[in-house]
């Protein structure tokens, strides 16, 4: 099955949405309570992991496509892998305060 530019671009603005869904979701850990604060991370950590299977995904899409639009659909893959990863890094930053606080 052939995809066409129109996937590519559904694809990459749900994981856009995502990514700010994940976002919010951080600025919520600040605030979680002891209880939450835990299902808020793993709710964070199983979207970001949804999104990096998502990119290889893309990825693969992307080098298939016309080279003409495939530097277009590097450049968003590249945007989006560094916006997830910067949110790894929030969180793990975020986890290790807690651990820290929580000692």
């Amino acid at each position: 099955m052939a995809c066409g530019a129109g996937d590519m671009d559904h694809l990459y603005q749900q994981m856009h949405k995502q990514v700010h869904e994940i976002q919010s979701c951080m600025g919520r850990l600040e605030t979680a309570d002891k209880q939450s604060v835990h299902s808020v991370e793993n709710k964070i950590q199983a979207s970001i992991d949804q999104i990096f299977s998502h990119l290889e995904h893309l990825e693969i899409l992307s080098s298939k496509e016309p080279p003409n639009q495939r530097q277009n659909g590097k450049l968003w893959l590249d945007q989006l892998k560094y916006d997830v990863q910067h949110l790894q890094t929030a969180l793990r930053n975020f986890q290790h305060r807690r651990h820290a606080r929580e000692q």
